[in-house]
């Protein structure tokens, strides 16, 4: 049977590419994420494995105290990068939401059309086959 052509095709077809693109683009900031989470990780380590100088003057513990205070804003910063980009994805699962909740709408209502038209279909089928059968009968 040919697929039945609706009004509502090329609006179903046009939510179903809206879905599709804001789909890729949740799945970039969820790379970008994942990505982030492991330089803080890195970061972390590198912080851990810092040793506190036992012995030496007075400008090798400044440096250290810089070098570790250094350490401490790039994971701040990077967490703050990391929550705005986990703000920015749920941004966009919300519109993904409402992305698919349209696109759920157009094919109910594409459905309803393929019904309607289906179900004239097959009240001309009988009518047709009234008439045949009537004529068999007067004949």
């Amino acid at each position: 049977m040919a697929k039945i052509k609706t009004k509502f095709d090329s609006l179903v077809k046009l939510a179903k590419l809206k879905v599709d693109e804001k789909e890729r683009e949740i799945s970039k900031y969820n790379n970008a994420i994942e990505l982030q989470v492991q330089d803080l990780e890195k970061l972390k380590e590198e912080y851990s494995n810092l040793e506190y100088p036992k012995e030496g003057n007075f400008s090798l513990i400044t440096q250290f105290k810089i070098m570790q205070h250094n350490f401490y804003n790039q994971i701040k910063l990077k967490e703050n990068e990391i929550n705005m980009l986990k703000s920015h994805r749920d941004n966009l699962v919300n519109e993904l939401k409402n992305l698919n909740l349209e696109y759920e709408k157009m094919k109910y209502l594409q459905g309803n059309e393929i019904k309607k038209y289906l179900n004239k279909l097959k009240e001309k089928e009988a009518k047709d086959l009234d008439e045949i059968a009537l004529m068999l009968f007067k004949g």
